[in-house]
């Protein structure tokens, strides 16, 4: 069955809920939990996840939890660790190491630029 924008805008929805939900809790985002959250069993949402959204569901959720990142590094001047719990990553080492790997620079060096 071929994916269609409505389903890829249905997935970007319930991630946006799921990621909202993790970041009121301050708990870390994971790819098996979201399955559940959307009512489908992992192994399926993560094979499937690819070809709705073009990439993993592992990256996808990243993906979203870095841009809210981005936007609170502009927006407000909470330290880094908080904004690294509030936007859904379990340690402030893996965010620093997944934000790297993204912008290429470290939360801190981003938001002095980009201010």
């Amino acid at each position: 069955m071929p994916f269609t924008h409505a389903h890829r805008q249905r997935l970007e929805r319930a991630a946006a809920h799921y990621l909202q939900e993790c970041y009121r809790r301050s708990t870390a985002a994971r790819a098996s939990e979201f399955a559940t959250f959307v009512g489908l069993a992992p192994p399926y949402l993560s094979r499937i996840a690819p070809k709705i959204v073009g990439m993993s569901l592992r990256d996808f959720l990243r993906k979203q939890q870095l841009e809210y990142a981005v936007q609170l590094l502009r927006r407000i001047p909470s330290p880094i660790s908080e904004i690294a719990l509030r936007c859904g990553f379990g340690t402030v080492t893996t965010f620093y190491r997944w934000f790297r790997a993204a912008y290429g620079t470290t939360p801190g060096v981003y938001r002095k630029v980009m201010k």
